[in-house]
């Protein structure tokens, strides 16, 4: 599909913010060609990601890396020069009647916020439940319609006045997003937001308590498993529903230990027992 099947004076940029994805990016990139201008934000990368990057755009740029990632698109939109933005992931392709569904609103200027469902490929299969089956999220806006804000997972703010039209379902008009390859992917994100959003709740001062342990739990397995017939994706249903359960019981011990260890840290402590150890040597 190329950009000039629709005349219209809206202009679309397409921003990445990427790390390591010289096995995903070029895909997506291939995906992007309808829109005017695209925009990559490199964090550090120690394979060929940026050097992909700049063989589909010049406006490739630097950002160092932080863990809180998300945060970050607010520097990568900032970057970009068009009216209309579409925020999208290296691991996350563009179907083409996605691509024409869009240009059709931003010509014909039917929102300035669209909600996409998204198709998850979790642990080599299509997700159909389970809270990922057809799940919508803002990804397709205007400029000055959306904040950004410092949380994870709650990043973007949209304006009060703003339109928003949210897109039915279906297999063509909707992100491929390619997610955890497996369980050992998951556990590896897992422990990076877990720890992201034990900070924000130790920030914002919340303590730790049993009763938010186990019912944040109860109600991850519940809300995925059952409530979202997660059952219906078999093993891999249950496994990611058990294991986002597991998601929240290890935000809630994180942050246990941000308040336990605040004034005496771990390794001061075992600082303590090593010296009184040896002092029963004598030395």
């Amino acid at each position: 599909m190329q950009k000039n099947e629709y005349v219209s004076n809206a202009k679309i940029s397409a921003v990445l913010l990427v790390r390591n994805e010289e096995n995903n990016i070029q895909y997506c990139l291939e995906t992007l060609g309808w829109c005017d201008e695209i925009v990559v934000v490199d964090m550090e990368s120690a394979d060929k990601t940026a050097e992909i990057a700049r063989e589909y755009t010049k406006q490739v740029f630097s950002h160092p890396v932080i863990e809180a990632f998300d945060i970050a698109k607010k520097f990568a939109v900032e970057k970009a020069s068009c009216e209309w933005i579409i925020l999208i992931d290296a691991d996350e392709m563009v179907p083409r009647p996605l691509a024409e569904t869009l240009t059709a609103i931003a010509a014909g200027d039917k929102a300035d916020i669209v909600e996409i469902p998204f198709r998850h490929y979790i642990m080599g299969a299509h997700m159909l439940h389970s809270g990922w089956g057809g799940s919508k999220v803002t990804r397709f806006f205007k400029r000055n319609k959306i904040t950004f804000t410092g949380t994870i997972h709650g990043y973007m703010k949209k304006s009060v006045d703003a339109r928003v039209m949210s897109l039915e379902f279906s297999e063509d008009n909707s992100m491929v997003h390619f997610n955890y390859l497996d369980s050992s992917h998951f556990v590896e994100k897992l422990n990076k937001y877990t720890s992201i959003e034990a900070q924000h709740l130790f920030d914002k001062g919340t303590r730790f308590s049993y009763y938010r342990l186990f019912r944040s739990a109860f109600s991850e397995f519940y809300h995925r498993f059952l409530r979202r017939k997660g059952y219906k994706d078999g093993v891999r249903g249950f496994s990611l529903s058990f294991m986002m359960s597991f998601y929240r019981v290890l935000i809630q011990i994180k942050l246990w230990e941000k308040y336990e260890f605040k004034n005496d840290p771990v390794a001061k402590r075992y600082e303590r027992v090593k010296r009184a150890l040896l002092a029963g040597w004598g030395k």
